[in-house]
């Protein structure tokens, strides 16, 4: 985290410089100095091989869950380089760097803080109650396919007591409380209250878990772009802070991903020197992921974990967030991954990600499992799986996730109609 931040304060502090006289011939006031604080350092337009690297961690989380259910030894008996394939946990981490990367240009443009922390929520929470409303269907449907299916495969995991058929007031409690603002008793920012939460075994749709993170991470980014819009010496102090406080945590990594901009493949350089780094980056990022018991990674947790308020809690998981660190920057320095990345299929399953992501679960603890005891293959359930999964995720992504990125763009037009309609007056 040390070496992020140094060379992130070496980088800017050259750009600013560079970049003097330019902003000297801007516009002055509050207008000049907002616009020029918040656009410093990105990129317009959408990365496209960022989207095809959430593609690629998205199946990551999906081919973890099947193994781990269907084919359980596999999980600590393979060859350790091949663990990167199912490494959900990584990719969650991922996840969470892409998100730092792509809302901190997001939100830097024009609009006040509540309506973009409204956007973002809308966003998050439609997708979240539909996808636990068929979670809740599927799981009434057939409530014990995952406990007969894990007689057979002999996982614990899949066994696992993922409440049956439930109740309306659970569903409503997922939605409203569990899924995004509270979390579970493994995930969740607010320890007092880990007593009263439910565990992630009893959610309808594990995945949630990550989703609590995912809603307070973009906050913290929200904060971090408007303190930046604001000052960027009370910007640069912040960033400090947030490493003091919970640099191992799972949060820091949007703040990491705030930081680490990607470019686009029209500016990026294809030199050799960047490009054997960035591949040196990946494979010491697949290195990390393939057997997450390092002392070394160790010592460092347990050090800073006596002056942080938040760390993380194990050397699995610390070991799997520098992993993603590594992959991520790997990735944003070798072009070489990028032509791959940025093919249509990776892009497709990218913009899927979010739909394969909240259905898998409850299609995989159901209709899979039930067809499971009917044709007892490994194989064929995988192709189900898949098949299902992406099915159901074109179906989701164009009548939910689709619709719920129109209201959370149309919120923010009407509000800065709205402005420009009071500035008029």
């Amino acid at each position: 985290m040390a070496v992020l931040l140094t060379h992130w304060f070496h980088t800017r502090r050259f750009a600013v410089r560079g970049k003097a006289a330019k902003r000297a011939s801007q516009p002055r006031g509050f207008h000049g100095r907002h616009g020029n604080a918040i656009t410093m350092g990105m990129q317009p337009g959408k990365v496209q091989y960022l989207e095809g690297l959430r593609g690629i961690a998205a199946m990551q989380v999906v081919l973890l869950h099947f193994v781990t259910g269907f084919m359980p030894s596999t999980v600590t008996h393979v060859w350790p380089p091949l663990r990167i394939v199912f490494d959900g946990h990584t990719a969650v981490y991922v996840f969470f760097l892409i998100s730092g990367a792509v809302l901190t240009p997001s939100f830097a443009r024009p609009g006040s803080f509540a309506v973009k922390l409204t956007r973002r929520v809308v966003r998050l929470g439609i997708p979240v109650a539909a996808a636990a409303a068929v979670a809740t269907v599927l799981l009434m449907s057939l409530p014990d396919a995952h406990r007969r299916a894990a007689a057979i495969t002999h996982s614990a995991w899949l066994a696992m007591d993922s409440s049956g058929a439930p109740t309306l007031a659970h569903v409503a409690r997922e939605i409203g409380l569990d899924s995004l603002l509270l979390g579970y008793r493994e995930a969740t920012l607010f320890g007092p209250l880990v007593p009263y939460l439910p565990p992630m075994e009893r959610s309808l749709d594990a995945p949630f878990w990550s989703l609590h993170l995912e809603l307070y991470g973009s906050l913290l980014v929200l904060c971090l772009v408007s303190l930046r819009a604001w000052s960027l010496v009370a910007h640069r102090v912040a960033i400090v802070a947030a490493a003091l406080a919970f640099a191992t945590h799972p949060m820091f990594l949007f703040v990491v991903g705030h930081l680490l901009q990607p470019h686009s493949p029209r500016h990026g350089a294809r030199g050799g020197g960047k490009t054997l780094t960035g591949l040196a980056v990946l494979l010491f990022g697949i290195a990390l992921c393939a057997s997450k018991d390092w002392r070394t990674v160790e010592w460092p947790r347990q050090l800073l974990c006596h002056t942080e308020l938040a760390c993380a809690p194990n050397l699995f998981q610390f070991q799997s967030q520098l992993g993603a660190i590594a992959l991520y920057l790997g990735v944003l320095w070798c072009p070489l991954v990028w032509p791959i990345l940025e093919s249509t299929p990776c892009r497709y399953i990218g913009r899927l990600s979010f739909s394969i992501y909240l259905l898998h679960f409850p299609i995989l603890f159901t209709i899979v499992c039930a067809a499971f005891m009917v044709i007892p293959s490994v194989f064929v359930a995988f192709l189900l799986l898949l098949g299902v999964t992406l099915l159901a995720a074109i179906g989701f992504e164009r009548t939910v996730d689709r619709p719920a990125i129109a209201l959370s763009r149309r919120i923010g037009r009407i509000q800065r109609r709205s402005s420009f309609t009071s500035a008029s007056a």
